[in-house]
């Protein structure tokens, strides 16, 4: 059984360092980030950096924390009012010094202050923006801020939420730690575009090297698209150069009247190359030929392309 009390805030890998899910934090054993997960599994929301009672009450409520209105003393309710069609409710310091009676050990209180959401049980207090478990007579508490709602929260078991709010595994950890170390070593750069929902990522060639997609489109999707083409870069750069007026100059001594198909004029490239080439080169290399192929006066297109 886990007792409804002040925690130490606590940030995972995926730290969010916003009030609501902090004080959800605060009261039970999840980090900031599982907290943010759970209220935007249960919101449908994809960013948490502000948060309505609505969602904070349902992610206390899924922990089994109960949220009651503080029953504020009849004395004291006049403060919290609306004058001037505006809300001016106490100030902080003001709530604490007319709440002394309220405040004994083990309660345990959700205070919307200065739009902020903050805890205070006892003498004790804490927030996203402190994040630590401090005394309420704390300097950089703000203490001159609107208090606007109190609430008392009680439970007699604090849980964790049924819903399954762990960090999701990155599928693309490995592809993007192999794409950028490469990328920094052969001088690729990769440049990430985010639009609405959707992430695009354009890969640009090393300077001085061949481009192999010179005609294609350099927009990819994922990660491992990033490391299919940074690895061909990579390839390109390692042992015996090709380059395009290598490609040419083997294209302008293929037979004309032969009309050769592409395993043939591989084998030709492999030759006039004396087979320095590895099977990637080679394969490129023969792709460059055919292309050049094509641009000498004589060659037949539909030969090669019907191969």
């Amino acid at each position: 059984m886990a007792k409804l009390k002040l925690r130490a805030i606590t940030d995972g890998n995926d730290k969010n360092g916003y009030c609501g899910p902090s004080v959800i934090s605060a009261l039970t054993d999840l980090t900031t980030g599982e907290a943010a997960r759970l209220i935007r599994k249960q919101h449908g929301r994809t960013t948490i950096k502000w948060t309505t009672k609505a969602e904070v009450f349902d992610a206390l409520r899924a922990c089994n924390i109960r949220v009651c209105t503080w029953q504020k003393p009849k004395a004291y309710s006049s403060l919290f009012a609306w004058k001037s069609y505006r809300f001016k409710g106490p100030t902080l310091a003001a709530w604490l010094k007319h709440s002394k009676e309220d405040r004994t050990p083990g309660r345990v209180f959700l205070i919307s202050a200065g739009q902020h959401w903050q805890l205070v049980s006892g003498r004790r207090y804490t927030c996203g923006r402190i994040r630590d478990i401090v005394s309420i007579k704390d300097k950089r508490v703000k203490r001159r801020a609107r208090v606007r709602d109190v609430y008392e929260l009680q439970s007699d078991n604090v849980t964790k939420p049924d819903i399954d709010v762990s960090k999701p595994k990155d599928k693309y950890a490995t592809a993007r730690s192999k794409a950028k170390r490469i990328a920094k070593k052969i001088g690729v750069e990769i440049e990430v575009s985010r639009i609405g929902g959707s992430i695009d990522y354009t890969v640009y060639s090393p300077e001085g090297t061949e481009d192999p997609f010179e005609y294609e489109s350099h927009i990819c999707y994922d990660w491992n698209e990033v490391l299919d083409m940074v690895e061909v870069y990579e390839k390109l750069g390692v042992g015996v150069k090709i380059t395009k007026a290598m490609a040419k100059s083997i294209a302008k001594t293929i037979d004309k009247t032969g009309n050769p198909d592409w395993s043939s004029i591989r084998d030709h490239v492999d030759t006039a190359t004396a087979g320095e080439l590895d099977a990637f080169k080679l394969d490129m290399m023969t792709e460059w030929v055919v292309e050049e192929y094509h641009t000498v006066p004589g060659h037949d297109e539909a030969k090669i392309d019907g191969s």
